[in-house]
C-alpha cells in the first residue's frame, strides 16, 4: 500500500469516526429528548431527524477518500456499492413480498446496516486477491 493510500486511510478512518462518534452522541440526544420532554410537533421532527446531519459528515469521509484511491481500490470499492446496492433493493423488495405473507415488519435502518455489511465484506474479500 503506498504512502498516499495510509494517509487516506488514516484520515478516512479519523473523519469517519468522528461522524460515528457525533452520531452516537445526537441519537442518544435525541431519543433522550424524544422520550422525555414534551415537545410540539413542528419540534419534533427536527429533533427525531436529527441523527441524520452526523451521518452527512460520514458520507463526505467516504466520498473524500474515494477519490483519493488509486485506480484498482477504486474500482473494487465502486464494485462493491454497486453489488451491495443492487443486492439490497432485491432483498428488500423480496421481503417486503413476505410481509405481505405474513412476516413481521423490518425496521428499514437494518436494511441501510445489511447493505453496509456486503459492502464491506466484499470490499476485503477483493482487496485480498494480490493483483498477478
Amino acid at each position: 500500500m503506498s504512502a498516499t493510500m495510509n494517509k487516506a486511510g488514516r484520515d478516512y478512518v479519523v473523519q469517519f469516526g468522528g461522524a460515528m462518534a457525533a452520531y452516537v452522541v445526537v441519537l442518544i440526544a435525541s431519543l433522550v429528548v424524544m422520550q422525555h420532554a414534551q415537545l410540539a410537533p413542528p419540534i419534533r421532527a427536527p429533533v427525531a431527524v436529527s441523527p441524520a446531519v452526523p451521518t452527512v459528515f460520514a458520507l463526505l469521509a467516504f466520498l473524500r477518500f474515494l477519490t483519493r484511491m488509486d485506480e484498482l481500490q477504486r474500482r473494487i470499492h465502486l464494485e462493491a456499492l454497486g453489488f451491495a446496492f443492487g443486492a439490497t433493493a432485491i432483498l428488500t423488495f423480496a421481503y417486503g413480498f413476505l410481509e405481505n405473507a405474513g412476516l413481521p415488519r423490518l425496521s428499514y435502518t437494518l436494511i441501510c446496516h445489511v447493505g453496509s455489511a456486503k459492502r464491506k465484506a466484499l470490499t476485503r474479500e477483493a482487496s485480498a486477491v494480490k493483483p498477478v
